[in-house]
């Protein structure tokens, strides 16, 4: 792959070498992906030739199209009155305005020069795989104590999606290889896509995980009349069942052992322990953990008594999260069925106590199955949320209250939205104005591209950034491009979950893919 670096033409190979380091910046360094950009504007300048890039500038409708979303952002500043946030903004966006440039009015990136910028990228992935499974088994020394802080150059969320793309990327060379006949080399691929695969399921990052999801889907219907081979049409199909009995078993078996596992007459509940100590039995709040009620058999007496016979930690202490002990404990032993009185707690395992006092409130997180557990998380936070109207501190949850009041801001400011810089002092208002109930450290946006572009910029802005985004693979994409459609397709996605466009990484990552896919000459039509 090397051979895609031309030395005779310094431009050339420091473009191409300016695109590799970015690539290999972006899942591991911020500083590199800034230096790499200011090495690409000075070797399109190395390059020359600004005659006929002058002309593409004037004649390429896709890269004007393009610089309509930047260009949005400067255009608002009419609308704006934080005009510190807002040009801090701007320059987080101006890689929206550099690659289109850059990449469309130079010429186009080779196949092989595709080829190895992606390949670098894949390994620099790879190396940030290994960096953080390092963290997580202790070879290096790293204090976290959430998995997603284990990912410690760049958002968990980015670096799945990172992940997300680099399984398409190992796919087509898996491809490519077995079409040359190079076994061993698609063996090996193939060992990384497992990998890859494998550590995503570690990471946690459900976003990725409902992108990849939807992205089978999307790419055997998309490329169906493509597929030639008749075994290979019924393994589709075989895998898409597979996907979704198995999804559905996830979910009916989740369902199930949280709403339905245990019913309880509450009126025969006993009103005294084995011992003779009094219980407490709150029938009217019917919290549930794993299934069982939270708030019946307590003793509390007989907790604080046993308790230190067990544990180090007091019982009116803190669990590794920060959190009452006690409260920890209880949840703890409700998730496996035992009174919370001394059996309850004489019946756990060290290992039981040992997940207390790291702060697990329920036995499910002792499983193996990490979407279970993920599942199980979710559902737990939905359910306290629709119960209690409290979302601090519950990720899903806080999500819903993001986006109500994304939802007052753009009925206040629905035509032309409340400007580049002033949306984070306008959520603070809309949160007290909607009377929610989160902490001011919680209040964040809607965690929605989509719906941050309405706001910021209301209908009619809205509509040009979607075409800003949209048109470009409409007018010049290539369905076939496998890897373009693919990228689309998860950085849209993950648009509906995330602010990917309103941080530096996700930004870079975004729009640097897509202007190199687009642009290169594999994807003429």
């Amino acid at each position: 792959m090397l051979e895609a670096l031309n030395f005779k033409n310094p431009g050339r190979s420091l473009l191409v070498l300016s695109l590799l380091l970015l690539s290999a910046g972006l899942p591991l360094s911020p500083f590199l992906v800034g230096a790499s950009q200011f090495f690409l504007l000075l070797s399109w300048f190395i390059e020359g030739d600004f005659k006929n890039k002058w002309q593409r500038l004037k004649s390429n409708r896709v890269l004007h199209v393009f610089l309509i979303l930047p260009l949005l952002h400067v255009l608002w500043l009419f609308n704006t009155s934080d005009y510190a946030y807002a040009l801090h903004d701007i320059k987080i966006k101006l890689p929206l305005l550099v690659f289109p440039i850059l990449l469309g009015t130079t010429n186009p990136i080779t196949k092989k020069e595709l080829n190895l910028i992606l390949a670098v990228f894949v390994l620099a992935v790879f190396s940030g795989t290994m960096v953080t499974m390092s963290i997580l088994t202790g070879v290096y020394p790293y204090h976290y104590t959430d998995i997603r802080e284990a990912s410690i150059f760049i958002s968990h969320i980015r670096f799945g999606l990172m992940i997300a793309f680099v399984l398409v990327v190992l796919g087509k060379f898996i491809t490519e290889a077995l079409h040359l006949n190079q076994k061993n080399k698609a063996l090996a691929l193939s060992a990384l896509f497992i990998w890859m695969l494998f550590f995503l399921v570690i990471l946690q990052s459900v976003t990725s995980w409902v992108i990849l999801f939807f992205l089978v889907f999307f790419l055997f219907f998309f490329y169906y009349k493509q597929i030639t081979k008749a075994f290979l049409k019924i393994a589709g199909w075989l895998v898409l069942i597979l996907l979704v009995v198995g999804t559905s078993t996830l979910f009916g078996v989740l369902i199930y052992n949280f709403y339905f596992k245990e019913t309880i007459a509450f009126n025969e509940l006993p009103n005294k322990t084995p011992r003779g100590n009094l219980y407490l039995n709150d029938t009217t709040t019917r919290t549930k953990e794993n299934g069982h009620y939270v708030r019946v058999l307590i003793s509390y007496k007989e907790l604080g008594q046993t308790w230190p016979t067990l544990s180090q930690i007091p019982f009116n202490g803190k669990d590794a999260n920060g959190y009452s002990i006690w409260a920890t404990m209880i949840r703890y032993l409700t998730s496996k069925g035992l009174p919370k009185d001394q059996d309850g707690l004489l019946a756990l395992e060290p290992e039981d106590i040992q997940m207390i006092e790291k702060g697990f409130a329920s036995c499910v997180y002792r499983s193996k199955f990490i979407p279970y557990i993920k599942a199980y998380s979710i559902l737990w936070e939905l359910d306290r949320y629709f119960k209690s109207g409290d979302a601090n501190n519950k990720s899903v949850a806080q999500r819903i209250e993001y986006l109500k009041a994304a939802g007052h801001l753009i009925s206040k400011h629905f035509w032309f939205g409340v400007g580049t810089g002033d949306l984070n002092n306008d959520y603070k208002k809309a949160f007290a104005e909607i009377n929610s109930r989160l902490h001011p450290e919680n209040q964040h946006r809607a965690h929605n591209q989509y719906l941050t572009f309405f706001v910021a910029f209301g209908i009619f802005g809205f509509m040009l950034a979607l075409s800003s985004m949209f048109l470009p693979l409409i007018w010049q994409g290539n369905k076939h491009n496998l890897m373009l459609i693919s990228f689309v397709f998860i950085t849209f996605i993950s648009m509906l979950n995330e602010d990917t466009l309103e941080t530096q990484a996700g930004v870079s990552f975004y729009i640097f893919f897509y202007t190199l896919l687009l642009f290169s000459s594999s994807n003429k039509k």
